[in-house]
């Protein structure tokens, strides 16, 4: 089968780009009767952290018709039988609605890849997004998202060409988490760490304030891009204890760098104002870190929340003092924190391995490119 992935590669970096280049390093590296041509759609042109909607808007614009023009390109070249297109809707909706009617005209089946978690809010809203995201979900052939959540409310509205397929873990992180099973790190329980793009939306202003006032935090590392605004904003936070000099600021760190701090530590925080299956807390999980986190997109899900057997915590989104209560509850129980961990890299080994997710998306594969 010829597969046709449209998908953003780093940089910039981010979750739907981490998972594009694990999945294209899979295939790569396994021949199973699968080929799988990418392409790019990245957007360098700003960066990431950017808070600019202007930008966004028109960066948007002038890279879906670079896109579309490749997407052409490779329909001619290389004749793939079904696409496979990732999105995480909001102004890219217009260009998978492109995407879609080209394919449309050569007849290849496209598969909507949906990478956030927004779709129950979507519902709610009835806004201009959710209208496209409709329409974009009827012409296309099958959806795939990422938490139950929205596959309930996208059955709810109709839709029933929809799997629930969770991100996996690269191969990479596999073997450091099969290795995890036999090792004992020695962890330095005084840090929290944070890995994400420092933005306010990713909860990073809530957390600091939450650990300004736990004394016993003597480390948050924040991992991940910024801007020099929200460097400065965080630090004035941050000055209320020992003058911010708890604070470490790495900048972005390679995965090899990150999972190594992972491991140095017993947690791990991500509390967003929304998400659709980060990476980061599946990193986390592997690396047997207890996670605390929002309950928003999947992330109850992956933490298994619900089970007898949790990974992590889950808190109410802004909300500083639940997010105070859940790091003192896991800093002061070792035990709690430890059996934590071992949860999450039991259950990333059983649940979100690459060959395991793979599997299913090749199942989405066949059913399209047979109708």
């Amino acid at each position: 089968m010829k597969v046709l992935l449209v998908s953003p590669l780093p940089p910039p970096v981010g979750g739907m780009a981490s998972v594009t280049i694990d999945l294209m390093n899979y295939f790569k590296r396994n021949d199973n009767g699968t080929t799988v041509f990418l392409c790019n759609t990245a957007n360098n042109v700003k960066s990431i952290t950017s808070p600019s909607f202007f930008l966004r808007f028109l960066t948007g614009i002038y890279k879906s018709f670079d896109i579309l023009n490749n997407v052409r390109k490779i329909i001619k070249k290389e004749k793939p039988q079904v696409i496979h297109l990732s999105s995480s809707a909001s102004f890219a909706l217009m260009k998978d609605w492109l995407i879609i009617r080209l394919a449309k005209k050569k007849k290849i089946p496209v598969i909507m890849h949906w990478h956030f978690g927004r779709i129950p809010d979507l519902a709610v809203m009835q806004n201009w997004e959710w209208k496209l995201f409709c329409i974009v979900i009827n012409k296309s052939n099958w959806s795939i998202v990422l938490d139950k959540q929205s596959l309930r409310v996208m059955n709810e509205h109709g839709f029933r060409k929809v799997s629930n397929i969770p991100n996996p873990v690269a191969l990479e992180v596999e073997q450091k988490a099969r290795e995890l099973l036999n090792q004992k790190h020695q962890r330095q329980l005084d840090r929290l760490i944070f890995v994400g793009h420092i933005i306010k939306t990713k909860g990073i202003y809530e957390l600091v304030e939450a650990c300004s006032g736990i004394t016993m935090i003597k480390e948050l590392m924040i991992i991940g891009p910024y801007e020099e605004a929200a460097r400065l904003y965080i630090l004035n936070k941050a000055n209320k204890r020992i003058n911010g000099e708890w604070i470490d600021f790495t900048g972005t760190l390679d995965r090899d760098q990150v999972l190594e701090l992972m491991l140095s530590s017993p947690y791990v925080a991500l509390p967003s104002y929304t998400e659709g299956f980060p990476l980061v807390v599946i990193e986390a999980m592997a690396m047997g870190c207890a996670v605390i986190a929002t309950g928003v997109g999947a992330i109850p899900e992956m933490l298994a929340i619900e089970s007898d057997k949790p990974c992590g915590i889950c808190v109410p989104v802004k909300n500083v003092d639940k997010l105070r209560e859940a790091i003192i509850t896991l800093i002061t129980d070792p035990v709690k924190t430890e059996t934590m961990g071992k949860n999450g890299n039991k259950r990333v080994l059983n649940n979100y391995t690459m060959r395991k997710v793979v599997e299913q998306y090749k199942s989405v594969w066949s059913g399209a490119a047979k109708k």
